[in-house]
């Protein structure tokens, strides 16, 4: 049998960056995060010994084959799954791991985070294995941030694995409390026929955004520990606001928030962006840089009987405009039949030729 997997993007409105350390760890962290209808995928499907391994992203049209785990050339070309090989395959099984992104790369979604949850789900069930969500959420982060190396917090992992409304509490001195946020059906409803994804096409690299973050957070009175307090300090204004459904304090809260990122480091800022928010300012109440910033998808929050106009100016610069549709599940994952032996040599021949 295939394990089979999705896991939903998130948006960050408020906190984001205080998630991650050494912030969190001295001061406390609190983020906000809610997941839309945007998934990764994962195929894990075990082969008969000898078979090697095949990874395959068909989003990318990239891939890699490797006679095993242990001759899996450990090297920067689709480094990040190949860790999770290497983390999670035993060195003597074959496997054939097939992905596809709904995000494009450098989108400020957490879609590295989507993705990882959804590579861990999926060979967990190829292995006849279930695990909560949390747990899931936990491995994949480790991955990213032990096993690779790359910088950031958890909540990009936290928020695909969850689903939903979440509001993520760091604590001083290390350890995260998630709580779900009690958001009423009208206000969701609201939120959705309101709310837009604008994208560019100017990605980022969240990775060097948060190196940029991280050096100047070690200076003397540095600007960026002011900015990641008000940041926090804005995630809790918003749990407030969208549990008393005051969607007025949630654009406050929103447009603060866009605000305090730009404070955080220079790199975090986007020309493209502020082109964007100059282009529609008059028909929205608020908006935000999604992610680390520098590129990526901005949100949107329109005025009442706005939101189809604010849809054609940004398609008049370009832009791409996605809706807004939450995502309650979190990651799922499920049985499916295998592949065929000719789809699994198909994808071994892919993933050489893109060699």
């Amino acid at each position: 049998m295939r394990g089979c997997a999705r896991a939903p993007v998130r948006l960050d409105p408020a906190g984001g960056g205080t998630d991650a350390p050494p912030f969190c760890i001295e001061h406390g962290g609190a983020v906000v995060n809610f997941t839309v209808q945007r998934h990764a995928f994962a195929s894990a499907q075990r082969l008969e010994q000898g078979q090697g391994i095949i990874l395959y992203a068909m989003d990318l049209e990239e891939g890699a084959v490797a006679p095993s785990v242990t001759d899996l050339a450990a090297d920067d070309r689709f480094k990040f799954i190949k860790a999770f090989i290497h983390r999670m395959v035993p060195q003597d099984d074959s496997l054939l791991l097939v992905t596809e992104s709904d995000a494009p790369a450098g989108s400020g979604l957490g879609g590295s985070g989507a993705l990882g949850v959804a590579i861990v789900a999926a060979i967990h069930r190829a292995y006849g294995r279930q695990s909560a969500p949390l747990e899931v959420a936990r491995t994949a982060n480790d991955i990213e941030r032990r096993d690779l190396g790359y910088p950031g917090g958890d909540q990009d992992s936290l928020g695909a694995a969850l689903g939903g409304f979440n509001h993520l509490e760091y604590h001083v001195g290390g350890g995260m409390t998630p709580h779900k946020i009690a958001v009423a059906s009208d206000v969701v409803r609201a939120l959705e026929y309101n709310s837009l994804l604008v994208y560019s096409g100017a990605a980022h690299v969240s990775g060097s955004i948060h190196e940029d973050i991280k050096r100047s957070y070690a200076l003397d009175n540095s600007p960026t520990v002011k900015a990641m307090v008000a940041l926090r300090e804005q995630a809790h204004a918003m749990v407030a606001a969208l549990e008393s459904r005051d969607l007025n304090g949630y654009a406050r809260a929103l447009k603060e928030s866009c605000r305090q990122l730009y404070q955080l480091h220079e790199s975090c800022d986007c020309a493209d962006h502020r082109r964007y928010f100059q282009e529609v300012d008059d028909c929205i109440l608020a908006g935000k840089t999604c992610g680390a910033g520098g590129g990526g998808f901005l949100l949107l929050y329109a005025k009442p009987g706005r939101r189809n106009e604010c849809k054609r100016r940004i398609e008049s610069l370009g832009g791409i405009v996605w809706p807004v549709t939450i995502d309650f599940d979190g990651v799922t994952s499920w049985l499916d039949g295998p592949f065929p032996a000719d789809e699994v040599e198909r994808f071994r021949r892919l993933a050489d030729e893109s060699a």
